[in-house]
Formats: C-alpha cells, structure tokens, sequence
C-alpha cells in the first residue's frame, strides 16, 4: 500500500511536471505576425475569440513622452470598444532619440525592430505605439499614421509644435484624437478588415471616413484637423461604431 502511495504521488509530480514543462513551450512557441497589413488583426482586437487581454506598448523618444491624460483616455476609448475580459494594459517606455530629421516609414519599422519588447503570447495580444523626435518624410503636416496590423507612430515634433501653446489646441486633445484615429486603422476602419456594414468610405482620400465629424474622417491625421473640433475629440460616428461590433467589439 505504500509503495502505491509514493507511486501514485510520483506519478501526480511527473504529470504536473510535464504538464507545466508543456505549457511553458506553448508560449514560448506562441508567434502572431507584427508585420502584415493594417486591418489584417481587426477581429482578433475586438473579440475575445483568440486574445481574452491586450498590452498596449507606447515607446517615446527622450523629450517627447504623451500627456498621461492623452494615454489615460485612450484606455478608456479601447474598454468601451473592445471585448478584452481579461485586461486592457497600457505600459510606457523611453528610449533613445534618433539623428534624423524627417522619418519614412521604413526608419519607423527599423526603430520598432530595434526597440519594440511587447509582442502577442497565448491569450494576450500586443499593440506599438511609437512617439517619434522628428516628422514625418512623407509630409510635415501628418500627425500620425497606422502602418502594420499592431504598429503606430505620432511624430512627436508635429504634435508639440500645433498644441499646448498659447491659444493652440491641448495636448491632450490632440494626442488623443490622433492616437485613437489609429487605433480605429488597426481595428480594421473603414473598411480595411471591419467589413462596412453600410457604405460609408470616402474614396477619394483612402481608408477614412465620410462623415467630417466622425473620427475617421482623413484630416484628423494631419494639422489640418485643429480647428476642426475646437477643444472636443471627436468620436466615431454610428457607421464605424457598426462596422466594429459586427467584427466582434462592442
């Protein structure tokens, strides 16, 4: 009777052993692509189908870190829009600044490649943000940009210069309008992976929007768009809020 004890507990302790050893390489294992198209993980942000939590990575180059209220409302933009049952998880980090002047998309990715940390494991998908030193070199006036399936870059100095000052727009507007316009890009709108469920795209300016009070509409991702709102943020508008529940968010 001993011995079948001490079997019976070895055999629990190699079991657990195993089942643990098996768990650990499943998520060591665990890849989800970071370099496809944006829209191509709209569904599996707003559903709990695959990832039940999120951790949203913001890298900032020394100098140019967000207006924490920014960050703060973006949370709560994403609580209200994606089913996450698990968590919604915002962490910060800085890093160094770069030489350059102007950055293209290409330099973007390489920054990324460099620095990013938080990348998608079993049941918790990662997003990247990227608050840059400089502009953009496709454009001074652009703001920010949506440019892989969980990667998205503001251009801290375009930011800065347009907002906090005396008689600009805050900051905190401004970031936060920016960011989740964006956002909105890798949830798949409009129609880049959240199918439309009533045609609402204006063709003539891309993936955008064509209610002007809508934050999809194009020019919230360029200067062009203070002024616009006056101090509110802009939100999204039946149309798009319809596109992203029929994908799996709220």
């Amino acid at each position: 009777m001993k011995n079948i004890k001490v079997f019976f507990r070895s055999f629990l302790v190699i079991t657990f052993f195993c089942w643990s050893c098996s768990k650990d390489q499943q998520s060591a294992n665990f890849s989800y692509p970071t370099n496809q198209s944006v829209g191509y993980s709209a569904h599996d942000l707003l559903s709990a189908d695959k990832f039940s939590s999120l951790n949203v990575e913001i890298q900032y180059m020394t100098g140019f870190q967000p207006d924490q209220t920014a960050v703060n409302n973006l949370n709560s933009f994403l609580n209200s829009r994606l089913n996450k049952p698990g968590q919604i998880q915002i962490v910060q980090e800085e890093i160094p600044v770069t030489s350059d002047t102007a950055y293209s998309i290409d330099e973007i990715i390489t920054e990324e490649n460099n620095n990013r940390t938080n990348f998608s494991q079993s049941g918790q998908l990662g997003v990247y943000f990227l608050f840059t030193d400089n502009v953009y070199s496709g454009g001074g006036n652009t703001l920010g940009v949506a440019y892989r399936n969980s990667s998205m870059v503001l251009f801290g100095e375009t930011i800065f210069k347009y907002s906090g000052g005396l008689g600009q727009i805050s900051r905190t507007t401004l970031e936060t309008t920016v960011m989740e316009h964006e956002f909105g890009h890798i949830l798949g709108l409009v129609d880049l992976g959240s199918p439309m469920q009533t045609d609402h795209l204006d063709s003539a300016h891309g993936n955008h929007c064509n209610n002007s009070n809508c934050l999809m509409y194009y020019e919230v991702e360029t200067t062009s768009m203070i002024g616009m709102f006056g101090s509110n943020i802009p939100s999204l508008d039946a149309n798009c809020l319809a596109d992203l529940k029929a994908n799996g968010g709220k």
